[in-house]
């Protein structure tokens, strides 16, 4: 063993629960505010689930770093460690868009996005060591479950406009003239 292997373990773990505090930071500021005032699905799970369910994917996340850093060569590892800062990108930037803008559309986009880049890192790193491939599988059946209460918060919560609001033709009570 690499003397510098528990480093990298303990760095890579380190480095995604600084991630996940990032995230949360968004998070906290509407998760008991403006969330509560949203229309959710019905398959919508118990809020304590949330940071228990992302705290073991995170440590998850940062194992199968540390396992690709530590198994692959330095040229196996360039592809599949910046898809996997992409994905971690897109994880912050989904919890600042859907809780800190409070954008549950622009989190949906975020979020289909986000699901390909780990669906891509998933793969990218099971090429390497199928065990740091297989760390992440929970990953991407979370997200996969998140894009689609995402999605049901969406349509939950799209604003469906009266009569009185729809552009009418002749609204100022002329009568519309053939041209």
């Amino acid at each position: 063993m690499n003397l510098l292997e528990p480093f990298v373990f303990f760095a890579s773990v380190v480095l995604c629960f600084i991630a996940a505090a990032i995230g949360s930071h968004y998070t906290e500021k509407s998760v008991d505010t403006w969330y509560l005032t949203l229309n959710k699905p019905v398959y919508t799970p118990p809020e304590w689930v949330f940071p228990v369910v992302w705290s073991v994917l995170y440590f998850l996340m940062g194992i199968s770093l540390a396992t690709i850093l530590t198994q692959g060569t330095k040229e196996q590892i360039g592809v599949p460690v910046s898809l996997f800062a992409l994905q971690l990108l897109l994880n912050m930037a989904w919890s600042y868009i859907f809780f800190g803008q409070k954008n549950p559309l622009g989190g949906f986009v975020t979020a289909i996005l986000l699901w390909f880049t780990v669906a891509f890192t998933t793969l990218a790193f099971a090429g390497i060591a199928f065990e740091a491939g297989l760390m992440l599988l929970p990953y991407l059946i979370w997200v996969s479950f998140a894009l689609l209460l995402n999605y049901g918060i969406v349509r939950a919560n799209q604003r469906i406009k009266t009569i009185s609001e729809l552009p009418i033709i002749g609204a100022n009570n002329q009568t519309p003239v053939a041209h």
